[in-house]
């Protein structure tokens, strides 16, 4: 309430301060407050409590939406749902406004996924648009992620239909990156209280305007502190001093960044509409967990312990609800208590089921949580919010595969992409997600047990998960002696090109790769050797050779080879990247700069283990995460600083095989 009574202060003082300014100190009251939930007040089946304390509140809330509003201005709320059902704080369902938005900005949109429509930034933009009619203007201060983010498709085509006029300040800000782009990226705008993108719009309906759907933007710019971008605010002072830019959208409702239209005509790396036109048959995002902190661990033997103490605090839920009553919600029912158990909506359907959850150590498997950080993961669908098709891909620890994880349209990452052999993570690049393409898949088998017997008693039937249709076209293009091996290797040093990934930059944000015909078979035979170099040095990281760092102790005694939190040499803005501080005994010196370049979404590989091999407690649950405790179990004490010897060995080697890839020369 108070932020209601303050705004209402505002409004008066502000009013009664110009009054007095002309010789009238009459002090007025605003009866133009409203305390109410505006999405939920233009609902078909909204109800007033008249009679109620908030009688007087409820006449104005009808009063205001018996109005002709023509002009709205906001900061919309930026929410996009609750990070934990713990927190028992999930966005409301608005049944109007929602179809409003799947018939329009959802049903013209692209994407696969288009939850994102619903944050509550996007819901103000529809119910703003629907609110003025056909003439008006809607300005908000809002989340700027619509601008290029690949579900956004549809929201960008329907905004330049609807409005005559639209101008766009993007104030950029977006800290969910990281490195070099988190550097371009400037300030937070709003200080620490905002991570994402900030954009000023003003989008404006006018029915007898000559031109429409006229699209103005302006850029802030790299590298701004927060102070400088609203400097420039103070500058500009309205529309009319913005140096704006005119777009021209494309028909795939690209503003900025604009994709290639021949990209389009690239075989699909993935089509699970149409496999049989694609590279693979099949892929997946990778293991969504939903509580991380529970199912994952450095340590074999704490997983167990977590795992262990959180399946006996469900079951107890499970047992306490099967004796109440059940008129409680779930939500308000369970054992909210983040330090005893996680909860998700597949949980707690499981429980309202009555289902309990079995400890089964034949799930306590390997993952890569993020690049180069093997963790062991819970792999069982008890406490696995969505293992997608993962079982499939990796169904127990006795079936081998690989692939490589790339990220995934809109993750807001440099395009980037790696080989893998274990369960890969959901946000496997930190944020946002990816798609994980598998050499193969399994298919459990029938049965029959003779059969199986004469096939060693494997249960799985191992399936090659590139298409028979490629390799049929990939034969007539390149020889009759590929073999989908030289496929996938070839599909991986693709990917690697510095000149594909340049020349399809803003395509690769928006959409998953897709793979050109090369106009020279030997090109065809060079990629796909350096794709399986490139291969076998990410799939076998731990065993290369680790690179001859030089390494200075402090002590005389046997060093400490235990880590806390390893960082550069020197300080924030003038780090010394040759030389890491492992700990406080041990100093790495000499890498070298190109090992910098080798670049894993938005950081280094080098960067990637500073940041992943440090010791955390989860806030939540308190559950510590210790990366000396995998060099322990696995009686290899000097784990990580080899480890970290050996990326760089990695990165040096990659940015070699990289540079040395044949010029990209597509078939016209």
């Amino acid at each position: 309430l108070l932020a209601y009574y303050v705004a209402a202060i505002n409004i008066e003082e502000t009013y009664h301060g110009l009054a007095a300014a002309d010789g009238s100190a009459d002090y007025e009251p605003f009866p133009g407050i409203v305390l109410t939930d505006t999405f939920q007040s233009s609902e078909d089946n909204d109800r007033y409590d008249d009679k109620g304390v908030f009688g007087d509140n409820n006449d104005r809330v009808k009063a205001q939406n018996a109005l002709d509003i023509r002009v709205i201005v906001g900061n919309p709320p930026y929410s996009s749902g609750q990070d934990c059902a713990n927190d028992n704080n999930q966005n409301l369902k608005y049944p109007y406004l929602d179809a409003r938005i799947a018939a329009t900005y959802a049903a013209r949109s692209t994407a696969q996924n288009k939850n994102s429509l619903y944050d509550s930034y996007i819901r103000a933009i529809r119910w703003a648009s629907d609110r003025i009619k056909d003439k008006g203007v809607v300005a908000f201060v809002s989340n700027g992620g619509f601008l290029d983010g690949n579900t956004a498709d549809g929201l960008r085509k329907s905004l330049t239909d609807e409005f005559s006029s639209l101008y766009v300040l993007n104030l950029r800000g977006n800290q969910r990156t990281s490195g070099e782009q988190s550097r371009r990226e400037g300030g937070k705008v709003f200080g620490s209280g905002s991570r994402a993108t900030i954009a000023i719009s003003i989008l404006v309906k006018n029915p007898d305007a000559a031109e429409h759907g006229r699209l103005l933007y302006r850029d802030i710019g790299d590298y701004l502190t927060r102070e400088q971008k609203l400097g420039f605010l103070t500058e500009y002072v309205s529309i009319d001093g913005v140096p704006w830019e005119i777009l021209e959208p494309n028909a795939a409702g690209d503003w900025i960044n604009q994709r290639d239209d021949t990209f389009a005509t690239f075989t699909p790396i993935g089509d699970k509409d149409a496999p049989g036109r694609a590279v693979f048959t099949t892929y997946s995002r990778g293991l969504e967990t939903g509580r991380d902190s529970w199912v994952y661990n450095s340590s074999e033997r704490s997983l167990e312990g977590n795992v262990a103490h959180m399946i006996n605090t469900y079951n107890d839920e499970v047992m306490r609800w099967e004796a109440s009553d059940k008129t409680a919600t779930i939500a308000h029912f369970v054992e909210s208590n983040p330090t005893l158990i996680s909860w998700t909506s597949t949980l707690t359907s499981r429980l309202q089921r009555g289902q309990r959850a079995a400890f089964v150590p034949q799930q306590f498997t390997e993952s890569v949580y993020r690049p180069f950080n093997k963790q062991y993961v819970y792999f069982d669908a008890d406490l696995i919010h969505r293992r997608g098709s993962m079982p499939k891909m990796f169904p127990t620890s006795a079936q081998e595969n690989f692939g490589f994880y790339v990220t995934a349209a809109g993750s807001g990452h440099p395009f980037s992409l790696i080989a893998v052999s274990a369960i890969p993570d959901l946000a496997f690049w930190g944020s946002g997600s990816g798609q994980f393409f598998p050499r193969y898949t399994y298919e459990k088998r029938a049965g029959d047990a003779e059969l199986d017997i004469f096939d060693g008693g494997a249960p799985y039937t191992r399936v090659d998960n590139v298409t028979d249709e490629i390799l049929a076209e990939y034969r007539g293009l390149y020889g009759a002696e590929v073999e989908k091996d030289d496929i996938f290797y070839f599909v991986y040093g693709l990917l690697h090109s510095p000149d594909y990934r340049t020349a399809y930059a803003a395509d690769l944000k928006k959409m998953l790769p897709r793979i050109p015909t090369l106009a020279d078979p030997a090109d065809f035979a060079a990629f796909s050797a350096a794709g399986r170099r490139l291969s076998e040095l990410h799939l076998g990281y731990e065993s290369v050779e680790p690179y001859p760092l030089t390494i200075t102790s402090s002590t005389s005694v046997d060093p400490d080879y235990r880590v806390t939190k390893m960082r550069f040499a020197g300080k924030a803005g003038a780090w010394d990247k040759s030389t890491i501080r492992y700990n406080d005994h041990i100093t790495l010196t000499g890498i070298p700069d190109e090992a910098h370049e080798y670049l894993l979404g938005s950081r280094s590989a080098i960067e990637w283990i500073l940041e992943r091999y440090q010791v955390k407690t989860d806030k939540a649950s308190g559950i510590r995460n210790d990366p000396n405790d995998w060099a322990t179990e696995h009686d290899d004490p000097e784990y990580i600083l080899n480890l970290l010897k050996r990326i760089v060995t990695v990165s040096v080697e990659t940015v070699a095989i990289v540079n040395a890839l044949p010029a990209l020369r597509i078939r016209e």
